[in-house]
């Protein structure tokens, strides 16, 4: 049997570029985590109001698109599953801290 033979320099050649998910230094204009996180936070429940308003327009009959009503409250909700876990790992990350000896 022939052994699979890899090129190290195009193993990954024909993969799609990875997303940076960190934003520069640029980017964020010496914002710092608080804001961001502060920013996020409002950002989840404008989503949150806005699946509400689209539900709301869904029962008055002002929208008959069903499927805008349950994107609007997926993304809605995913959303607020990435708050949630954002939440428990900084929570997790303070007790590792706080665990750790000085």
């Amino acid at each position: 049997m022939n052994p699979l033979k890899i090129n190290p320099a195009t193993q990954f050649a024909s993969l799609p570029p990875v997303v940076e998910m960190r934003p520069s230094a640029k980017e964020t204009d010496g914002e710092n985590f608080g804001s961001l996180l502060k920013s996020f936070v409002q950002d989840v429940d404008k989503l949150q109001h806005d699946a509400a308003d689209v539900e709301k327009k869904f029962l008055s009959g002002e929208i008959s698109d069903v499927h805008q009503v349950m994107i609007a409250a997926e993304e809605a909700s995913v959303a607020f599953e990435l708050l949630m876990e954002i939440r428990n790992k900084l929570i997790e990350s303070y007790k590792e801290i706080i665990r750790t000896p000085a």
